[in-house]
């Protein structure tokens, strides 16, 4: 029975379809598509701007999704498409997060100074920007998670795992990957940071 809310009005039925399961898988197959073409996208766009650093943050984007997909596969969650829905936006912030911190980075060596101080003066500057923005999704996601019911909460639950996985990875992974490529001399040139 359809609850719209505490007034008596009564139901009437204008019009009943019965969907397929074909409109699903159809459905499924294009936001799988969908995915691969946004993720080589990022990656080739992260490579194309942001050169070796954007190669560490797209390893630190794979180490993201795995852990993602660890965390739902240990709930045993189902993939639905607001599932996927809540999996592209984090992805989205986790990739945000990454050039937050690389445009910072740059704005350091800019200014004149060696590698290892651009890194991290520029994930300094960064923190609390990519701690914010994450912090106020988390929220409108535990929200969304305590007042919605079904898709709303599949989508606010891959949401809150998403942002929490591009957490751990743009902040410690890729500085954790960029503290250790400084530090090799051979890649210690500007220009494959800039």
């Amino acid at each position: 029975m359809l609850r719209g809310g505490a007034l008596p009005v009564g139901l009437e039925v204008v019009e009943k379809r019965t969907v397929g399961p074909t409109l699903g898988m159809i459905s499924l197959q294009k936001s799988k598509v969908a995915v691969m073409v946004g993720i080589i996208a990022v990656v080739l766009y992260m490579l194309a701007m942001y050169r070796l650093p954007g190669l560490l943050a797209d390893f630190a984007l794979i180490v993201y999704a795995v852990i993602v997909l660890a965390i739902m596969t240990g709930l045993n969650a189902v993939l639905t498409l607001p599932g996927i829905a809540g999996l592209l936006l984090s992805l989205g912030m986790a990739v945000d997060a990454n050039i937050i911190i690389f445009e910072r980075f740059r704005e350091e060596m800019k200014k004149g100074k060696s590698l290892r101080a651009a890194v991290d003066s520029g994930f300094g500057r960064a923190f609390w920007t990519v701690i914010d923005a994450s912090v106020t999704t988390l929220i409108a996601a535990l929200i969304l998670f305590y007042f919605g019911t079904g898709p709303v909460r599949g989508f606010a639950l891959t949401l809150m795992i998403g942002i929490s996985a591009s957490l751990v990875t743009a902040i410690f992974l890729t500085r954790f990957l960029l503290k250790q490529a400084v530090r090799v001399k051979s890649l210690s040139n500007r220009k494959l940071y800039s």
